[in-house]
């Protein structure tokens, strides 16, 4: 199945101090983990929104510019739907510390059911690890230029299918220093 990858690389990180995407995470910086999990899923092209450009050793990434920087993920949703070449995107953070191809993997078996897969975590939508038509960003847009920043308002406005039978642990993110010491703690006791 041909689909795109993007992984919104923007805000602020006030809560880490530093920007997510280029922390430090077993060795290697965060963002590489939804860029690993996406090709390894079989992604066409990833596409890097906002932030710093990242420099990627495979022409099947690139970095672009958010064209509405400070204004939340629905402006880099927006951002890269539009520069998505397929017809299907899956988006991810740059600061998921679990995510993996075989989550995306069961992801994309939904591509056909709805405009938008979201998978439940807690019983909370993950809008920013789901599966997207690229045409919903025509809804998004209008969503986004009658004010709105927050793109969970949207979603009675497109088809939704939600998916229920993923593991929560693959949706954790890093907000703050401390998430990133917890996670690396749980998976040392784990390996023990």
């Amino acid at each position: 199945m041909n689909f795109s990858g993007i992984v919104l690389n923007g805000g602020s990180s006030s809560r880490m101090g530093i920007p997510k995407g280029e922390m430090e995470f077993l060795g290697r910086p965060l963002i590489e983990r939804s860029i690993d999990a996406l090709l390894e899923a079989g992604a066409s092209e990833v596409i890097i929104v906002g932030g710093k450009p990242f420099v990627a050793n495979t022409k099947d990434v690139r970095s672009v510019e958010d064209v509405y920087p400070g204004e939340g993920p629905l402006g880099g949703l927006i951002t890269g739907l539009l520069n998505a070449r397929m017809d299907q995107a899956v988006v991810l953070s740059n600061d998921l510390m679990s995510i993996d191809c075989s989550t995306i993997r069961r992801i994309l078996d939904f591509s056909q059911r709805a405009d938008l897969a979201i998978p439940m975590a807690s019983g909370v939508p993950q809008v920013l690890t789901a599966l997207w038509k690229v045409s919903c960003v025509k809804v998004l847009e209008s969503a986004f230029k009658s004010g709105s920043r927050s793109v969970k308002s949207i979603l009675t406005d497109l088809d939704v299918v939600e998916i229920l039978e993923l593991d929560d642990a693959k949706f954790v993110n890093a907000n703050t220093q401390s998430d990133i010491i917890e996670y690396i703690a749980t998976l040392e006791r784990t390996i023990e």
